[in-house]
């Protein structure tokens, strides 16, 4: 509609553009009118001389103070009403919207997809409705998609909601537009919209956490991703669990004075059920992890501590 904004990615942008382009076009008479009439008077009733006066007498014309007012009036309820209809749209997703999680912080975004997975660019599918539940780690920040007509706050410490349905497939802009420190410029990031098939495809190529990675490279993104490392470090340090420094091949006691070594089916139980057999110093408090890693994972982080270890690397000789 205008060289002013991106071309419009969705019907809720079209119908706010509309919206805006009316208050302006009202805006705009309303200035040509009150600028045209003063002018008017300041020519008609212009003080010519000292004996002048510089309006005139009379009573006030109620006639027009009152079409006056009402006309004041009909301009604030239209522009009030103009995206009444819109604005409610705007404030409640449609109950089959796909739910994505945001996280703003200094100075990226993370999208967490229902499934668990968390890219720092935002993908949906045309014609599926949007929520995306907003928050902020450190500052404020806000998410802003010009092409959506979308802004909406991240907030520290408070959730924020904001939904859209792309209308196709391209790729737009995505910031913030709220100051929040030096890095603020590169707060930048692209909204992908995709056909369902290629949605689909996208979604299970970036979910194959093998996909052109070694087994040792999986089973450290495992570490990270599954919140190991707030259990155990890789230096040898003693955190709730043993350290996994030349973890594997070695040998422990148990708590209940039992000499193990852990090889690779120890290292599945541990995982499996770990409190089954502690090693001697430790508690019996981590989380079992059966169900939620399967046996091509577990033989990941296997010959990832393998690779760590070296106790590992002799029993590979």
């Amino acid at each position: 509609m205008s060289a002013w904004f991106p071309p419009d990615a969705s019907f809720l942008a079209s119908e706010m553009d509309r919206a805006f382009f009316g208050i302006y076009v009202a805006a705009a008479f309303a200035v040509v009118l009150v600028v045209g009439l003063a002018f008017v008077y300041i020519m008609q009733y212009r003080r010519k001389d000292e004996g002048d006066k510089a309006f005139p007498t009379g009573k006030a014309n109620i006639l027009f103070q009152t079409i006056w007012v009402l006309a004041a009036v009909g301009l604030a309820v239209y522009a009030f009403g103009l995206d009444f209809c819109g604005y409610m749209d705007r404030q409640v997703a449609p109950g089959n919207a796909l739910q994505i999680q945001v996280t703003a912080r200094q100075w990226d975004f993370d999208f967490a997809y229902p499934n668990g997975y968390v890219a720092d660019t935002l993908h949906v599918v045309v014609g599926q409705p949007v929520q995306l539940n907003i928050h902020s780690e450190d500052v404020i920040h806000s998410l802003t998609i010009p092409a959506l007509r979308l802004n909406q706050a991240a907030l520290p410490g408070q959730q924020t909601t904001a939904w859209f349905q792309a209308d196709r497939p391209d790729t737009y802009d995505v910031r913030s537009n709220i100051y929040s420190g030096d890095g603020f410029p590169e707060m930048q990031t692209a909204l992908v919209t995709h056909t369902a098939a290629d949605y689909k495809a996208w979604m299970a190529t970036v979910t194959d956490i093998f996909a052109g990675k070694t087994m040792e490279e999986v089973g450290e993104l495992l570490y990270n991703k599954q919140g190991c490392k707030a259990c155990h470090s890789l230096d040898g340090s003693k955190l709730v669990g043993p350290s996994f420094k030349d973890l594997y091949g070695n040998t422990f006691d148990t708590k209940e004075g039992v000499r193990i070594v852990a090889d690779d089916a120890y290292i599945k139980e541990s995982i499996l059920t770990p409190n089954v057999s502690v090693i001697a110093g430790f508690e019996p408090v981590m989380t079992p992890y059966a169900g939620k890693l399967d046996d091509k994972e577990i033989e990941a982080i296997t010959a990832w501590l393998k690779s760590m270890s070296q106790f590992g690397q002799q029993e590979g000789n």
